[in-house]
């Protein structure tokens, strides 16, 4: 492929505006000294996702309980170089933008001279990929791609959807069973309304890195769980012997939980939810809310909030002893082909992937992200779902950055009213969902005439605006706007 140019200035810029989806908050470690130095050649960067350690470093997997865990840039380096000594090899976490920085002298300096490499080979050179704030160590996120659309929920919002509860079995693996009674929202009236029709499946994570899979329909595996439909109703199992109360020696069930003797259940009765069991986000466990994650000295989540997906039992049965204890000569011993839930239960969920990404779209930052979103009760939905909302407060956006921009930027006095009516049109035309004439409109009367510098590196004949530092900011918001209306189109 042939390496594409694209002009950009990073310094004595007028104006920013942030082309990437959501801004983060800079991660850096104490004493840390790389971080200064790109934003001594970038620092229209500073709180961008550029700002931060998967600049540098990638993210990678490993095998834990025989499942593969996926870890983001900060956990990987955790794993691989280790918090004490004797350390790993640092180069072990590095990106190709990392392993070229640190090659080059790992100064201020090198960071000038990889900006003309293509360091991950995606057929755009780095300064390109920063000025569109995309990795340029990441060849899966390059400037033709633009960040999925979104949405960001606070608690507030999430607890003015309509509220389910349900008091089910959280079946564990290795630890301990619980039945508790969890109340939040339910996946399918969370999606239902925003998802895509090209919309299947959805991926959720945790800020450590473990994720789970569900797809939307119901899936004959039996560690597959369904966000639409209703589970099969369960029974309420109870013995002595696995209550960790009257059995603190080697019982494996925790019964404490209020919700059970609100319900008066005993054993074998029928757990009544009378809108059934579901999918479920919740907010609360036993009506407080949910204790929030954190990472322990061990580097593993301790806590389960402000968020946790709630699958209930595919294959309803009885709380089955830890996989771990000695004592399996008990009523209800480990059993293999048991339905753990609880394991495929994701705890401090922050951010909920929406599959397949439409076209021409990529991923927000979704290891690194994760823990501000616990910090604020919030939680992020992205991916296949409707851009409408974003690509208004684009719109938005991008007019007060025209604002800032002075009239004399333009090729003629009056371009900088044009553009502005002209993106009026096309607002007009998205709230009466004429998407594609929208789009067309966007295309060939707008960015047409703003693409020189993008593609050839100087302002063309017909272009609107001179500068191609100023051009080419457009430009990319320009282009992602219009990403976003395809998607609809």
């Amino acid at each position: 492929m042939k390496t594409r140019r694209y002009w950009v200035t990073a310094t004595g810029v007028a104006f920013c505006f942030c082309v990437a989806l959501l801004c983060y908050a800079a991660y850096h470690h104490m004493g840390e000294i790389d971080s200064g130095y790109f934003l001594s050649v970038y620092p229209d960067k500073a709180g961008t996702k550029l700002d931060s350690c998967n600049l540098c470093h990638r993210g990678g997997a490993y095998q834990s309980g025989g499942k593969d865990v996926t870890v983001g840039s900060c956990q990987w380096c955790h794993y691989k170089y280790g918090y004490n000594e004797p350390h790993g090899n640092i180069d072990d976490t590095l990106n190709a933008y990392g392993a070229d920085y640190k090659l080059h002298g790992r100064s201020a300096d090198a960071v000038r001279i990889i900006d003309s490499r293509d360091s991950d080979g995606d057929g755009y050179l780095n300064y390109a990929e920063i000025a569109a704030n995309r990795y340029p160590g990441d060849p899966n996120d390059d400037p033709s791609k633009v960040p999925a659309p979104s949405k960001v929920y606070t608690r507030e919002e999430l607890e003015a959807k309509p509220q389910h509860s349900q008091i089910l079995l959280m079946n564990a693996h290795k630890s301990v069973d619980d039945y508790a009674q969890y109340t939040g929202v339910t996946f399918e009236n969370l999606l239902d309304r925003i998802k895509l029709p090209s919309a299947t499946r959805m991926t959720v994570y945790s800020p450590d890195g473990f994720s789970q899979t569900h797809p939307f329909q119901y899936d004959e595996s039996p560690i597959s769980y369904h966000v639409y439909g209703t589970y099969p109703a369960a029974t309420f199992y109870y013995s002595q012997e696995a209550d960790v109360l009257t059995n603190p020696t080697y019982g494996w069930c925790n019964y404490s939980s209020p919700s059970l003797a609100q319900a008066g259940l005993a054993n074998g009765d029928s757990i009544i939810n009378p809108e059934g069991l579901k999918l479920l986000l919740a907010i609360r466990r036993d009506g407080g809310y949910l204790t929030p994650g954190v990472l322990n000295p061990q580097n593993k989540l301790d806590g389960e909030g402000p968020y946790r997906v709630v699958p209930p039992q595919k294959i309803p049965g009885p709380p089955d002893q830890s996989s771990r204890s000695g004592y399996q000569d008990v009523i209800w011993p480990f059993d293999p082909n048991a339905d753990h839930n609880a394991g495929y239960s994701t705890r401090s969920t922050t951010i909920v992937r929406v599959e397949p990404l439409p076209a021409g779209t990529t991923d927000i930052d979704l290891l690194e992200a994760g823990w501000n979103y616990i910090d604020n009760n919030s939680i992020v939905v992205y991916g296949a779902i409707s851009p409408i909302e974003n690509i208004n407060d684009k719109l938005s956006q991008l007019n007060a950055a025209i604002d800032s921009i002075p009239a004399s930027a333009f090729n003629v006095p009056s371009g900088k009213d044009v553009l502005k009516r002209k993106l009026l049109v096309i607002s007009k035309d998205i709230q009466i969902k004429n998407y594609t004439g929208a789009y067309q409109k966007l295309q060939n009367d707008i960015l047409a005439k703003l693409d020189g510098c993008a593609v050839s590196g100087g302002p063309d004949g017909n272009d609107w605006v001179k500068a191609c530092d100023t051009q080419t900011r457009l430009y990319w918001a320009i282009y992602e706007i219009g990403v976003l209306l395809k998607i609809v189109v």
